[in-house]
């Protein structure tokens, strides 16, 4: 695979990185899908998978995790509390496989909302996404709250990073899936995204200015020798350096996951720990898919 590979790279952590990323170079994965990996060594080691997708990219549409025939359903394998059954949790990949063996031509894929149950021993069946999950207008879970960070791809094609949905809309959603807080508005760091200095893997998407192009970025952590992870303020910094002008913080952790289809079987771009040998099933997932 090509690279844009970007060594020595610093990562402000309140200004923007001047250093924007050479599309023109990177590897078109799919039609309308380009991907960059870069490798960098300042301030720390770390490994980033950034997609770009064309949202003008005829037939191109979204769908997400969907309802599982036991949703609504009390979880018998979580005492806690009770909860109930909104999803079934699946790695991306067979998630993507799922839907391609449903009849779509799915050519990405990738984690989105956080989700629960999330204690020990950590391998609950089902899952429950925070705030509201739409898919194809069919409401997942609805833990609506004033203000839920969200990625949204209505029927019409328009894609947006907003805090809020009117109710009377949901019918025109292909997706719509909750993330953390927003990181990136009208490109400027927002106060959520300064705050947060920790490093993990990282798990966000963004959009141009125009709404042209969808950015998904994938930032390795937690593997000394090969990433250490990325802070909010670095993922918005590498997202505007892909050219994103608005940008939400999804699902990260050992949940990052961005897949490709290179014809004959999903690609993973990003590498969970090794060490560990496991891919996480995730409480919730989107696809991207041509239509046919």
């Amino acid at each position: 695979m090509s690279k844009c590979l970007f060594l020595a790279l610093a990562l402000a952590a309140v200004a923007a990185i001047a250093k924007p990323i050479d599309w023109d170079e990177a590897k078109e994965v799919q039609p309308g899908i380009k991907l960059c990996q870069l490798e960098l060594v300042e301030p720390r080691l770390l490994k980033v998978a950034v997609m770009r997708i064309d949202l003008k990219t005829p037939g191109l549409r979204f769908t997400g995790t969907k309802r599982p025939p036991e949703w609504g359903r009390v979880m018998d394998d979580y005492t806690n509390k009770t909860m109930h059954v909104r999803t079934k949790r699946v790695r991306t990949a067979d998630f993507m496989m799922d839907e391609r063996k449903a009849g779509r031509n799915v050519i990405a894929a990738f984690n989105s909302a956080p989700w629960g149950p999330w204690v020990a021993p950590f391998n609950h069946k089902y899952g429950d996404p925070h705030g509201l999950n739409i898919s194809e207008g069919v409401v997942i879970s609805d833990h609506h709250h004033k203000r839920d960070p969200m990625f949204v791809a209505w029927e019409n094609g328009e894609c947006a990073i907003t805090n809020s949905i009117p109710a009377n809309r949901y019918g025109e959603i292909q997706v719509a899936h909750t993330g953390f807080e927003i990181i990136l508005a009208n490109g400027v760091k927002t106060k959520a995204a300064l705050a947060r200095t920790d490093l993990n893997p990282r798990m966000a998407y963004g959009l141009s200015a125009d709404k042209r192009w969808m950015y998904v970025v994938a930032a390795d952590g937690r593997q000394p020798g090969w990433s250490l992870g990325a802070s909010l303020p670095d993922l918005c910094d590498i997202m505007a350096d892909a050219g994103a002008s608005d940008a939400v913080n999804m699902d990260g952790g050992g949940s990052t996951t961005l897949l490709y289809w290179d014809g004959e079987k999903p690609v993973m771009a990003n590498r969970h720990n090794a060490s560990r040998n496991l891919v996480r099933k995730n409480g919730a997932n989107i696809a991207v898919y041509l239509e046919r």
